[in-house]
């Protein structure tokens, strides 16, 4: 897949592909109903299908003090775009420039100028331009003037009892530990990546070394532990695992980050790229009085998570 992130500088070869547009945060459910419509589309008319993704995020953009709230990193988004068959990214600048554009001025320069799509498919809520200006009707009207076609996609979800499959409600999941429904809504377990950090080494004395990752950007699940599974960078294999989210105010922690204990694993990954992905919430964070005290519930935790994974 190749990924372009200035729209003013798009290579012939790129331009004339069939382009679905949005955040496409977490590519859940929904996201992969977009995605199948455009490639459907991009398949019948020959052409390359391609992603449009604001970075960064408005939401970031306009409030940059928010608490985190993304479903998965960048580089993960461009592996799992890369699997659903996508032959480009674009990656559209989102800049005081791109905010105050009008919805005429956002298709003639962005659309039709810069990336030279033959086709957009968005979801029929879809709002862009200055002051969230332009809507669906907007989008077809002033891409039918540049000869760009425009197609939107109703909402998808499972029945209407649960609603939709979004972004929102996924988010929602996983602050509830609903990491189940999350997962059906994505279509995959939820996953975090990052590098591995050294940290206090205190699990070590009490035969449960941890890999500590870092959140960075992506959304805080509910704090507690949960049966986990890990992979390296570069590797094919899942280790089964225990993970630990949340601050640990048993030792005084700040930060919320996660710890996972690899079960039957004894490498130092220091440095690596992991991927940590959630399958099933065991408890809630909590204090203990003593490190004795947090240790003994470790290992009931490590035993509940073995069993649920058959490991």
């Amino acid at each position: 897949m190749n990924i372009y992130s200035d729209y003013k500088a798009v290579p012939k070869s790129a331009r004339g592909a069939v382009m679905a547009l949005g955040n496409f945060d977490g590519l859940h459910r929904g996201h992969q109903a977009v995605i199948a419509m455009a490639k459907k589309i991009a398949s019948d008319q020959g052409v390359p299908l391609a992603i449009g993704v604001f970075t960064p995020h408005p939401r970031r953009f306009f409030a940059p003090e928010s608490p985190h709230f993304r479903l998965m990193s960048k580089r993960l988004r461009a592996v799992v775009m890369a699997e659903l068959g996508v032959d480009i990214l674009f990656e559209i600048d989102f800049d005081d420039t791109l905010k105050n554009m009008s919805d005429e001025d956002f298709v003639a320069r962005v659309l039709n100028d810069g990336l030279g799509v033959s086709h957009v498919l968005v979801g029929e809520d879809f709002k862009y331009g200055a002051q969230r200006m332009g809507d669906f009707e907007s989008l077809q009207r002033h891409g039918a003037a540049r000869g760009i076609g425009v197609s939107g996609c109703t909402p998808i979800g499972l029945h209407k009892f649960y609603g939709k499959y979004g972004s929102t409600q996924i988010r929602e999941a996983l602050a509830a530990g609903d990491v189940f429904h999350a997962a059906h809504m994505l279509s995959r377990p939820w996953t975090v990546d990052g590098i591995v950090s050294q940290g206090a080494q205190r699990g070590r004395t009490i035969g449960f070394p941890t890999a500590n990752v870092p959140f960075g950007d992506h959304m805080r699940p509910k704090f507690g532990v949960y049966a986990a599974e890990v992979r390296l960078d570069g590797e094919d294999k899942w280790h089964a695992a225990v993970a630990n989210t949340g601050t640990r105010p048993t030792v005084g922690g700040q930060e919320a980050r996660i710890e996972a204990h690899i079960f039957d694993f004894d490498q130092d990954i220091y440095g690596r790229l992991v991927e940590v992905r959630f399958r099933s919430f065991i408890r809630d964070e909590k204090k203990f009085e003593s490190f004795e005290e947090l240790a003994a519930q470790i290992d009931k935790d490590a035993r509940g998570a073995r069993a649920i994974l058959g490991a």
